[in-house]
C-alpha cells in the first residue's frame, strides 16, 4: 500500500474510533456527572423514606434544592444539560456508566 492510501486508512480508522463531541450545554461532563450522581442518590434516599420509613409526606423538593446548592448549579442548567444528552444517547449511556462506576466504587470504599 502507498504512503497517501495508508495515511487515508490510517485516518479514517482514527475518525470511526473519535466519540462524538459533548453536547452544547450549560454544565460540563465532570459536572452534569457529580449532580447526576447526586441526583440518583437523592432518588435512593427517596425510595427508602417511602418503603422502609413509611414516609408520605414528600421532601424531594428540598433534597434536589440541597444538591443544587452544594454543587452550585441551579435546577435549570442541570435539566437543560441533561435533555442536551438525551439527543445524543451514546453520550448519555456512557455518562450513566461512569456514574454508576462511581457510586459503586463509593459503595465499595464504604463498606472497607
Amino acid at each position: 500500500m502507498n504512503r497517501p492510501a495508508r495515511f487515508l486508512v490510517i485516518l479514517a480508522l482514527a475518525a470511526c474510533t473519535n466519540a462524538p463531541p459533548p453536547p452544547q450545554a450549560p454544565l460540563d461532563r465532570a459536572k452534569f456527572e457529580r449532580v447526576l450522581a447526586g441526583a440518583l442518590l437523592v432518588e435512593a434516599r427517596i425510595g427508602q423514606e417511602l418503603s422502609l420509613e413509611g414516609r408520605r409526606d414528600s421532601t424531594a423538593a428540598g433534597y434536589y434544592d440541597e444538591l443544587y446548592r452544594q454543587e452550585g448549579v441551579s435546577e435549570a442548567a442541570f435539566k437543560a444539560t441533561y435533555d442536551a444528552y438525551l439527543e445524543q444517547p451514546e453520550l448519555l449511556k456512557a455518562v450513566y456508566e461512569d456514574v454508576l462506576n462511581d457510586l459503586q466504587h463509593r459503595a465499595d470504599s464504604v463498606k472497607q
